[in-house]
């Protein structure tokens, strides 16, 4: 008789020192809290980094705590929507929700208000996101998308 062996444990790689990521089970997302400033490099390698997190877990409800991070710029955004979000569904095998938690300066900032594309960009797309300065709403938002999945 052959017994089959169970996969070694996977470690994920520690977050880098600027973003602190938490899968919370009972809300099946991921808690991500920018903890400064960040490189448009630094951004591009926390976003890498939350995708091997998020494929671990299979989570695809996720919370941006962009609060401390202070900065959306078209530079960033672009990169966002021309080369990490049509990640996504590849890596997680559905619609992703992104809920981003910000500071309101950031809600009435034209220039970090024109990085963010309106809500008709996502219509189409396999992941969605949308933005919060309140974060009960934001846990609210990823909560109602999780039971709309499972319906």
């Amino acid at each position: 008789m052959v017994l089959a062996l169970a996969p070694p444990f996977l470690m994920l790689p520690p977050a880098p020192e600027y973003i602190e990521v938490t899968y919370r089970s009972d809300l099946d997302a991921l808690l991500i809290r920018w903890m400064r400033k960040v490189t448009l490099d630094e951004m591009c390698q926390g976003y890498l980094h939350l995708l091997e997190v998020a494929a671990h877990h299979q989570c695809r409800h996720w919370l941006l705590d962009a609060r401390r991070r202070f900065n959306t710029d078209r530079e960033g955004a672009q990169w966002m929507v021309a080369t990490f979000l049509p990640t996504l569904h590849g890596r997680l095998g559905g619609r992703t929700y992104l809920a981003y938690l910000l500071v309101p300066v950031i809600m009435r900032d034209a220039e970090a208000d024109a990085a963010f594309p309106p809500a008709s960009f996502f219509q189409d797309k396999p992941y969605l996101s949308e933005r919060f300065i309140d974060e009960r709403a934001a846990i609210e938002w990823l909560q109602q998308a999780r039971h709309q999945q499972l319906a």
